[in-house]
């Protein structure tokens, strides 16, 4: 397999943050020496991007699926600070903080909650007050689990939150948050698509 297919793959691994596997087909193209006739340095630049973008954004989207969203914001602040400091991309910062409200909550340290709560969940735009007013409302409750607002407490929050900074991350790097095998795939689903259609016309008016 030649490198432009290794990278697709590659692209692919690192768009799903399948860590261990790609981290194994690295491996495993370094293992078949493929730089040693590159004709540039360009492709061999390229797979070490991906190698680091791949580290680091599966470690903190795996973070943030276990609930360890301190060790996901400590990780983003050493390597991504712009998805913190981008006033574009405050909307993502400030969801992270309210799901370290919530994994504050599950651990069931509520006068941790509220400190924290009071020093980072302060909304610094309109829009970010709704959160903060669904969030602490955890407070409440003895049993969040049990409550009307049981639903920030679900995995499904966290996976959602893990795939939109996954999503900014790529972002940031100027890619696409779709692979590009998933793109040729729908390209090719709609040329396909396309070309059954003009088929049926054409044998209807044979």
């Amino acid at each position: 397999m030649n490198l432009d297919c290794n990278l697709l793959i590659l692209d692919y691994l690192v768009h799903h943050c399948y860590g261990k596997t790609a981290k194994a087909f690295i491996e495993n193209i370094k293992a078949l020496d493929q730089f040693a006739y590159l004709p540039s340095q360009t492709k061999h630049c390229k797979l070490n991007e991906y190698s680091i973008i791949y580290l680091i954004n599966a470690s903190i989207k795996d973070s943030i699926e276990q609930g360890e969203i301190h060790r996901a914001l400590k990780v983003i602040e050493d390597h991504f600070p712009a998805l913190l400091e981008h006033d574009e991309l405050q909307h993502i910062s400030f969801r992270l903080r309210c799901q370290h409200f919530i994994e504050i909550i599950r651990s069931g340290s509520e006068m941790e909650a509220i400190l924290y709560a009071q020093k980072y969940l302060k909304p610094v735009r309109h829009e970010f007050k709704e959160q903060v007013r669904e969030v602490t409302s955890l407070i409440a409750y003895s049993d969040p689990f049990q409550s009307q607002s049981k639903h920030l407490m679900s995995q499904q929050r966290r996976d959602r939150l893990a795939h939109e900074v996954n999503c900014a991350i790529l972002d940031l790097h100027c890619l696409s948050d779709e692979s590009t095998i998933e793109k040729v795939q729908r390209q090719y689903a709609v040329v396909t698509d396309e070309l059954e259609r003009i088929d049926i016309k054409e044998k209807k008016s044979a």
